[in-house]
């Protein structure tokens, strides 16, 4: 199972490098642009989904489980922003790339160097967004924070779709070919 996680890390640093690459062909003013998206626009999706990530590391590390490769720098851009699922981090765009690529390195270094199957299946106790308490298997919230990435990255390559942008391949199964 843990060989399975650091694929799937693997593969979401890969997709968000080329995804970042292909929003980069973008004006500031396209990016921004309300496409009639869940979130509006590509930069506020971005946003999102490193907002998601950030408070799931968030967990992690106040649960005690950052084992050393996660410490509160990372998520201390949104910590009075934890329940707001909208907020944008950053406006800039070239600092939510590089914000992104910190979080996409230390995420793998994480799920590569400091987990195991014993510790994927042990329990996260957490606050929701809804500040309700919640347990669920470290497993089942890494699935969820992985697919959840691809969820909103599947928005964004429509979106760039629709303005001539080709994202190029983002299977999974082809991707990941000899990991």
């Amino acid at each position: 199972m843990h060989a399975t996680f650091i694929k799937l890390a693997k593969y979401n640093q890969l997709m968000n490098g080329a995804l970042y690459a292909a929003v980069e062909t973008l004006t500031d003013g396209k990016r921004k642009a309300d496409a009639g998206a869940f979130f509006g626009s590509i930069h506020l999706t971005l946003n999102h989904i490193l907002w998601a990530d950030k408070n799931w590391l968030r967990r992690f590390i106040i649960a005690g489980h950052g084992y050393g490769r996660l410490t509160a720098g990372i998520y201390e851009n949104i910590q009075d922003k934890i329940s707001e699922h909208r907020f944008e981090i950053h406006s800039d765009f070239v600092a939510l790339k590089q914000d992104r690529i910190s979080v996409d390195t230390k995420l793998l270094t994480w799920v590569s160097e400091s987990l195991s199957d014993e510790r994927l299946q042990q329990v996260l106790h957490y606050r929701n967004a809804k500040n309700e308490d919640m347990s669920r298997t470290f497993a089942d919230v890494l699935t969820h924070l992985f697919n959840h990435q691809t969820h909103h990255r599947g928005q964004i390559t429509t979106l760039l779709s629709q303005q001539g942008v080709d994202v190029g391949v983002t299977d999974y199964i082809a991707l990941s070919a000899g990991w």
